[in-house]
């Protein structure tokens, strides 16, 4: 029975990605590879751009990560390899291992902890509705009715599906795969507003062809705190990805960061206070 059980406990120690992952350090080392998870269309955090390669905010910010990982590992011959991801397989992705790090727009929540861990805030956004100016839509109570798309499986989802139900609005909730399809629907008609975090609907609107066509509808609907995505306990990781992120505070790098994404072009998003108080006292709060 004991030689049994220890064979038992052998083979699932042997099964593909049975605490295979749980040292992301020794991980990378071995394979010579870093996983980078990113978006495809979270400008202007996380996306894939005219040259077909993964840019944003986010991705720069966890491309300081992979700096730091080669100077620590001792090799800078080390690779990074670009992984996309979608929101709806984000979490999976990073607990199974298929990425080391996902480099988004996620929103640090207190049910997202339970399975994976979050580095320190990296920025802080507020979901709004954005709709077409001709609609002369002022407040959320003026969509009564109406058709408002949100991304699916996202903490914006699940508050304005609350708000819906608390304030009785009447919306009609409708949910596309990713941000770029959502945008896409208000473009079309198909909805009369798309409900977003706000720098994510700065980033659609500076693409599209006619930026001055588009307004926000009301207040914050929320507000969200960003992180960047990694495995639970992992400390060595943890503490690496830590000590990257507090250093762009303290040296000022992340105000370089910031001005490169949203305040360089003709539309610009100046930067709030929550994200300053975050710069000066590092958090890792999660919403509910």
């Amino acid at each position: 029975m004991k030689f049994l059980c220890r064979a038992l406990l052998v083979s699932v120690l042997l099964l593909p990605g049975a605490w295979a992952h749980a040292d992301t350090l020794s991980a990378v080392r071995d394979r010579g590879e870093f996983l980078l998870g990113h978006r495809e269309s979270s400008s202007p955090f996380s996306f894939v751009n005219e040259k077909g390669e993964a840019a944003g905010y986010s991705v720069d910010i966890c491309l300081k990560i992979y700096e730091q990982l080669k100077k620590d590992l001792k090799k800078p011959d080390l690779k990074v390899t670009y992984v996309p991801l979608k929101p709806a397989d984000r979490i999976t992705a990073v607990k199974s291992g298929r990425v080391d790090v996902e480099c988004g727009s996620t929103t640090n929540t207190v049910d997202r902890q339970k399975d994976v861990a979050f580095s320190y805030t990296t920025f802080v956004a507020g979901a709004r509705l954005l709709a077409k100016k001709t609609a002369n839509f002022k407040d959320l109570p003026d969509l009564n009715g109406k058709p408002v798309v949100v991304t699916e499986k996202t903490t914006t989802e699940k508050v304005l599906r609350q708000a819906n139900a608390e304030r009785n609005l009447n919306l009609k909730v409708l949910t596309a795969k990713d941000h770029a399809e959502g945008f896409a629907r208000l473009v079309s008609g198909e909805a009369m507003a798309v409900a977003n975090d706000d720098a994510l609907l700065f980033g659609l609107v500076t693409k599209s062809k006619d930026p001055g066509a588009y307004d926000f509808v009301g207040k914050y609907v929320s507000v969200e705190p960003y992180g960047i995505m990694y495995r639970k306990d992992d400390p060595g990781f943890a503490k690496l990805v830590d000590l990257t992120v507090t250093g762009l505070f303290s040296t000022g790098q992340i105000r370089a960061i910031y001005a490169k994404w949203f305040e360089s072009g003709a539309f610009k998003l100046p930067m709030n206070q929550y994200m300053k108080e975050n710069i000066k006292i590092p958090n890792k709060y999660g919403v509910q």
